[in-house]
């Protein structure tokens, strides 16, 4: 049983709506006051939620709190983030308070509250938050990490729309539970495509699928993937020489070292005091999953030919 996390006190005031629905996303159960398309909703069967999403009004600072770019704040155990889309606040692992601006559209606000807002709740949660996709090969969890725009999103739309399962796109959660294999968790149910991005892949997306009203991003639907599966493999995608992917196996601590490099928002979960605690768990990940090197040089076809050097290494899957 997951120990209770503490609920310091709070600047923020809470506003009670009618409307409440039960999601699911990243092993735990979320009760919102804001429709999240993006996430898995839950029929009602009496079970309590792991924290609440609430409509209230939060204040411009949180005492005593670290100020980090781009105009965030974190503190122990609570983080703020101002956006033109409003302000949102996570506390404790328990609840994300959302003040959105007067102006802004229900997608923008979306946007950020699914982005760093999830990030800062998963460190708090004590879930490994990784920057990956994930997608569902052979029953198993196969993680893809690197740096925005490295590749991983198409990578994740190409095996998408080939009828593959994919879990998560940009924030993966991991748990670990003593030596058994690491547990990879569903995120959001979206996969974020620039135009050209879309076009690759085969997808012609129309304005509504737009991310936010401004950004030339769109959101395509992740149709098939398990609610969680045990992480056999992690792939950090970096730049390299030639177009034909180059596979290395990482272990000790240049594997562990690779694991923390992408952590989702590392300074986030430092100034929130979770530094010691993360680092354990990226130095656990590392010896119980298999951790990669992927080096490649980009061209038009190198989304294919890295979705093909992951299936065939993890031995099917489908056909590209």
């Amino acid at each position: 049983m997951e120990a209770a996390i503490p609920d310091p006190a709070q600047t923020e005031t809470e506003t009670e709506t009618e409307t409440e629905t039960d999601y699911l996303a990243f092993g735990l159960r979320f009760r919102s006051d804001l429709a999240l398309p993006e996430l898995t909703a839950a029929a009602p069967d009496g079970t309590e939620p792991d924290l609440r999403i609430g409509l209230g009004s939060v204040g411009a600072r949180l005492p005593d709190a670290v100020d980090l770019p781009p105009r965030m704040q974190a503190g122990r155990d609570v983080f703020q983030l101002d956006a033109d889309a409003g302000r949102f606040r996570v506390t404790g692992g328990r609840r994300i308070t959302v003040d959105p601006a007067p102006l802004a559209s229900a997608r923008d606000v979306r946007l950020f509250l699914l982005g760093s807002a999830m990030g800062a709740l998963c460190h708090q949660r004590a879930r490994l938050a990784l920057h990956a996709a994930v997608l569902e090969i052979d029953g198993l969890a196969i993680a893809v990490a690197g740096p925005s725009g490295a590749g991983k999103s198409t990578l994740a739309a190409l095996h998408r729309m080939a009828g593959g399962g994919v879990l998560t796109d940009d924030l993966c959660a991991v748990t670990l539970n003593g030596n058994e294999s690491p547990t990879a968790h569903r995120g959001l149910r979206r996969i974020k495509l620039w135009p050209d991005s879309a076009d690759l892949v085969g997808w012609r997306p129309d304005d509504s699928a737009r991310i936010a009203d401004q950004i030339d991003k769109f959101s395509l639907p992740i149709l098939r993937g398990a609610p969680s599966l045990p992480l056999a493999r992690l792939y950090i995608l970096r730049p390299g020489d030639s177009t034909v992917p180059d596979v290395r196996r990482l272990s000790g601590p240049e594997a562990a070292m690779a694991v923390v490099a992408q952590v989702y928002r590392w300074p986030v979960a430092v100034a929130m005091g979770k530094a010691a605690d993360l680092f354990d768990q990226c130095v656990g990940l590392a010896r119980r999953c298999e951790i990669f090197e992927l080096r490649f040089a980009h061209d038009i076809l190198t989304p294919r030919r890295l979705l093909t050097a992951v299936i065939q290494q993890a031995g099917g899957g489908v056909s590209t």
